[in-house]
């Protein structure tokens, strides 16, 4: 017997029209299927926030260094992209640390701005200006300290990394930077990338890639608001870790984060890649060893063209 009801309507012609009804069966069924199909699309959707985050940051760090080469080739000059790392790089790289500045750095603004944008902070720098002599310099900033999307940072271990930055102690490139363009103003060891007046990398001879974490990042104030606190910033990664075993996919780049002193094995027994360093999963392993605390998340970031200086962002999933 069929449970469908028929439903008898007029035509404009005035014949009856015989309309059929869905059965409760049917009905079940198609929501079973919309559940079903929801259910797989999810995961993309819960991805989608945190994803936008780090490709947004990289979007925006690839613009301002694709801008900073203009303006070395432009300028006919050396620009460099300055980073604000977290105050503890100071006294793990120089033995000074900011013992002598502490007070510089509570009482300039510029040198607060520094404070306050530790790991997602940084600026273009110029050592001269278009004009200036032979054996003369003006030192100049090319724009205003910028920040990276909150819940986007770099991490702390990678401004250790000496492929990468320059004014590491034993990076091939070193500049002390000024904190503002006045002439009393302090100059400090800041990490840095450059760009000469071809639009190439400084002092590179190879690729480089920044990568960028997704996590909060907290800069404390004094009780006025209006001053950061001279104290290390409270950064905390938050993307999941690739599972140990089998979690390794070829051709995607991995990043190790983790603890000081922390490094992972790939393949098991196979290359140390240290903490801040970065490797590209292959068809050998699909796994890694973990040491001192180590966890490995997919890499997000800039990567840039030594010989061309050129800026493209990195994402895993299109590797």
């Amino acid at each position: 017997m069929n449970s469908a009801r028929s439903i008898t309507l007029s035509s404009r012609a005035g014949q009856p029209i015989a309309a059929r009804a869905f059965t409760l069966i049917e009905m079940v069924v198609v929501l079973g299927i919309i559940g079903i199909l929801a259910a797989l699309t999810l995961p993309s959707f819960t991805k989608a926030g945190k994803g936008n985050t780090t490709e947004t940051a990289s979007r925006k760090l690839a613009d301002d260094m694709a801008f900073a080469r203009l303006k070395a080739m432009s300028s006919r000059t050396k620009v460099f992209v300055v980073f604000a790392p977290d105050l503890n790089w100071f006294t793990n790289w120089y033995a000074g640390g900011l013992s002598t500045q502490t007070n510089y750095l509570y009482t300039n603004a510029a040198a607060n701005a520094l404070v306050g944008g530790q790991l997602s902070s940084y600026v273009l720098f110029s050592p001269r200006s278009v004009g200036d002599q032979p054996g003369q310099s003006t030192p100049r900033y090319l724009t205003e300290w910028s920040s990276l999307p909150d819940g986007a940072f770099v991490p702390a271990a990678v401004f250790r990394n000496q492929n990468l930055f320059m004014n590491l102690p034993t990076s091939p490139q070193t500049a002390a930077i000024p904190l503002n363009d006045s002439a009393s103003a302090i100059s400090l060891p800041l990490p840095y990338i450059a760009f000469d007046e071809n639009g190439r990398l400084s002092g590179r001879a190879a690729n480089i890639a920044i990568p960028i974490v997704s996590g909060s990042i907290l800069h404390p104030k004094d009780p006025s608001g209006d001053v950061n606190v001279v104290v290390n910033t409270d950064a905390v990664e938050t993307e999941p870790p690739i599972p140990q075993n089998g979690g390794i996919v070829a051709g995607v780049e991995y990043l190790v984060t983790g603890p000081v002193g922390a490094f992972v094995r790939y393949p098991p027994g196979g290359t140390i890649y240290a903490l801040g360093r970065s490797f590209t999963g292959t068809v050998v392993s699909a796994n890694f060893t973990p040491a001192a605390g180590a966890r490995v998340i997919p890499f997000h970031g800039v990567r840039i063209d030594w010989i061309t200086g050129r800026a493209r962002t990195i994402k895993p999933d299109l590797q």
